[in-house]
């Protein structure tokens, strides 16, 4: 291991505490909050659709890209769909340098849990990765993708 090329401490805090924010603006459905943690450009995309019968969302599979689009993803989803009623626990957090020093990338495991209908429950477990981007107002978001069990 020695010699292998890791990410500044305080780079790799700074991109743990925006995975962070994400799961807290997802969760709450804040639609400015979530779009902003990305570059304007930035995508996100659901990789597979399983369905809800088998621990998937049932959402279809898509590339959401820029604010406009997460905006509207996260109230399709986690508003309109899910009332605001499902929790994000991202787990097992690896960040990795990237090409530069302002480039890095992620991958976490995550599981959802859904709230709707009383005692909370696991609706999905998924592998995310990450690209993130350092801006001027920090580290960025330049794309999330999900992948969902089952495959």
């Amino acid at each position: 291991m020695s010699g292998e090329k890791t990410v500044r401490a305080e780079d790799e805090l700074a991109m743990r505490n925006l995975l962070a924010r994400y799961v807290h603006h997802a969760d709450a459905g804040d639609l400015d909050g979530f779009a902003a943690l990305f570059l304007p450009d930035g995508t996100w995309t659901r990789e597979n659709s399983p369905p809800s019968s088998q621990g998937g969302s049932g959402l279809p599979v898509q590339t959401m890209t820029g604010h406009d689009e997460i905006r509207l993803m996260i109230e399709n989803s986690i508003i309109k769909r899910f009332d605001r009623k499902f929790r994000h626990q991202m787990t097992d957090v690896l960040i990795e340098p990237g090409y530069s020093d302002d480039d890095a990338h992620g991958r976490c495991r995550a599981l959802i849990t859904d709230w709707r209908e009383g005692p909370g429950k696991i609706a999905m477990c998924g592998a995310y990765t990450f690209r993130f981007a350092r801006t001027g107002q920090g580290w960025r978001f330049r794309s999330v993708s999900v992948r969902v069990l089952p495959e």
